[in-house]
């Protein structure tokens, strides 16, 4: 756990000023630009992401599974890293003519007036979109096997976003047209990949020797089974989590679609800690699986789900008492999107809840059944977000979308538990849950401050703030939180003696 919160320090720092950003982007963006330029942009680079698990033919995964076979410094790694820009770069060409011959298919999905102008408009960034993500997720995933994730974490949770801003301010200020702005907004992450380039050559791992020897070895085989399940795996989960965006405005609009983002990057920040340490854990649970040290694969388990789930509910809670105030800043028309944050908040929360269950399955020598998990819980969220969705609008897209997170992570779990007698859940959940209801309890209590919404959301979010970390410390219901807090409180305490 030593090496976890070493580099989850530095991850976490850059992912939270990211986030404080992030809140500032889906505050303006709206008000400065409009929810339709947000919801189309979203719809554009959520798609690329889609298309880009093809491109990638499932070696996001593969990526970090299979270093440990190859890792030789001295060896440059045997070619592993120009094998997988020479893998991803076919994969890229191949997905990228699919989407070519797809235009007139999408032009129909996306019937709206609106929808047809930006589709028809901008059609060709979304090749751009699909090779910066590709490029971007090849690196920062191949960094953080290298046990390296803060510099990529800081390149695309902080720069990224900060780019953005500046893009939407130069806007909204008339110092650029719309057209600009979307094609700069679409390309900002060619300059993170270019960072994460410089950064991999810096610590000497920008290895350039032939892949060519990748393809000679005996796990290679290996590699590309692994890879094919896990390509159709990684599709289903991202169809699970993402497909609300894409059918919101086939189904509705994209003024709809930008209401929906914002809430939506409101209970994304749930997932944030969950996030942020699985580019720590995936190569400490692909070691681990490789020497079979399950003792070692129950603990990061168990800990890390508590921790995130702690860290979690104390965002959820803050959301949900403050939800009003969220509308209030967001403006007019912001209303209709508060249950998309409750909904979607809770299926986050559930998982957090079941910790890396996902990547334990996909690390396992049973990965193969991963697939039948993700395309089951697929078909279920699009039958359930086009059932929802015409029924509820947004808040039904929230609703079925929550459900299928829940559901998929009860399919793995069980079967986890079934073949492995392994689970993350402990009596201290429960604690956690009930902690976090008696600050909603202690919140609705207190009156309105009606000098100003700000000042009253400063309050009942550090009140609420104060009683929850309070009793987590001070109840040690999440152990590696609270020797956390009390290791640098004595360091502190050493300090101010001196």
């Amino acid at each position: 756990m030593g090496s976890i919160k070493r580099q989850g320090i530095g991850s976490g720092l850059f992912m939270y000023i990211g986030l404080l950003i992030g809140f500032a982007n889906n505050i303006l963006y709206p008000r400065m630009v409009g929810e339709e330029v947000l919801g189309f942009t979203n719809w554009l680079m959520e798609l690329a992401m889609l298309f880009t698990l093809l491109a990638s033919f499932g070696s996001n995964a593969t990526i970090i599974r299979f270093f440990p076979y190859f890792k030789n410094k001295d060896e440059q790694h045997s070619g592993y890293l120009s094998f997988l820009f020479l893998l991803r770069t076919l994969g890229l060409l191949v997905t990228g003519l699919v989407l070519f011959l797809a235009k007139d298919f999408l032009l129909q999905i996306y019937t709206t007036d609106e929808g047809q102008t930006f589709v028809d408009d901008y059609y060709n960034l979304l090749f751009v979109a699909l090779a910066m993500v590709a490029y971007l997720e090849l690196l920062e995933n191949y960094l953080a096997a290298l046990l390296r994730p803060r510099v990529p974490t800081f390149f695309r949770d902080v720069f990224a976003r900060i780019l953005a801003l500046g893009f939407i301010l130069a806007y909204g200020f008339g110092y650029i047209s719309l057209s600009a702005f979307i094609v700069l907004y679409v390309c900002r992450f060619v300059a993170s990949i270019a960072g994460m380039l410089g950064f991999t050559w810096y610590i000497g791992e920008l290895h350039l020797r032939s892949g060519w020897p990748v393809f000679r070895k005996p796990v290679f085989k290996e590699i590309a089974s692994y890879s094919f399940y896990s390509v159709f795996a990684s599709l289903g989960s991202k169809i699970t989590t993402k497909i609300d965006i894409l059918m919101i405005p086939a189904l509705l609009n994209y003024a709809a679609a930008g209401i929906y983002t914002v809430y939506m990057f409101f209970a994304q920040v749930i997932i944030i800690p969950h996030q942020g340490l699985a580019k720590i854990a995936s190569p400490l649970l692909a070691d681990a699986w490789k020497r079979e040290d399950f003792d070692e694969i129950q603990d990061l388990y168990s800990r890390l789900a508590l921790s995130n789930l702690a860290v979690g509910i104390l965002i959820y809670v803050g959301i949900l008492i403050n939800l009003d105030h969220i509308a209030t800043i967001l403006g007019e028309g912001f209303e209709t999107g508060k249950m998309v944050a409750v909904f979607l908040g809770l299926g986050q929360l559930a998982h957090a809840a079941n910790g890396y269950n996902g990547l334990l399955l996909n690390y396992s020598p049973l990965f193969r059944y991963d697939l039948l998990f993700k395309g089951a819980t697929a078909m279920l969220t699009i039958i359930t977000n086009y059932l929802f969705i015409n029924w509820l609008g947004i808040t039904g897209a929230a609703l079925a979308t929550a459900l299928t997170i829940v559901l998929i992570n009860v399919f793995i779990q069980s079967f986890i538990y079934r073949h492995y007698q392994m689970h993350p859940f402990s009596w201290r959940m429960l604690g956690l849950a009930g902690v976090g209801m008696a600050c909603l309890g202690v919140d609705y209590l207190i009156p309105v401050w009606e000098w100003h919404f700000l000042a009253d959301l400063v309050l009942r979010s550090g009140i609420a703030t104060l009683l929850y970390c309070t009793a987590i410390i001070g109840l040690r219901l999440t152990p590696d939180i609270s020797d956390f807090f009390w290791e640098y409180a004595g360091k502190v305490r050493a300090l101010l003696k001196r």
